[in-house]
């Protein structure tokens, strides 16, 4: 039986490719929220650096773990600001995304 695990980083990757384009870019939801709530457009920059360095790590096999230990800390920052400021809508697919991110691990 062929396993699908292999679809989990490129997926990631794409993910965290789109929001962190995204944050750079100053658009969507998200990145106006986070805009509002932190300093403004360099917070959103520096979300955005750090997003497309995840999902770069993250297509590169050898380096999936380091792409997993950044995405994680992207995730785990962004998620507890929303769910402190009860965004829970918001908050919800960053949480399934970091539910996801231990099947990268185990990828071929």
């Amino acid at each position: 039986m062929h396993s699908a695990l292999w679809l989990f980083p490129k997926l990631a990757a794409v993910v965290f490719a789109v929001a962190g384009f995204n944050f750079f870019l100053d658009a969507g939801p998200l990145a106006k929220l986070l805009g509002d709530w932190v300093t403004g457009r360099n917070a959103n920059r520096v979300m955005g650096v750090f997003s497309i360095l995840a999902a770069v790590l993250l297509a590169v096999p050898q380096l999936r773990l380091w792409g997993v230990a950044v995405a994680a800390f992207v995730l785990c920052g962004t998620t507890v600001m929303l769910l402190e400021r009860r965004k829970y809508a918001y908050a919800m697919p960053g949480i399934l995304l970091l539910g996801t991110l231990p099947f990268s691990l185990v990828a071929t």
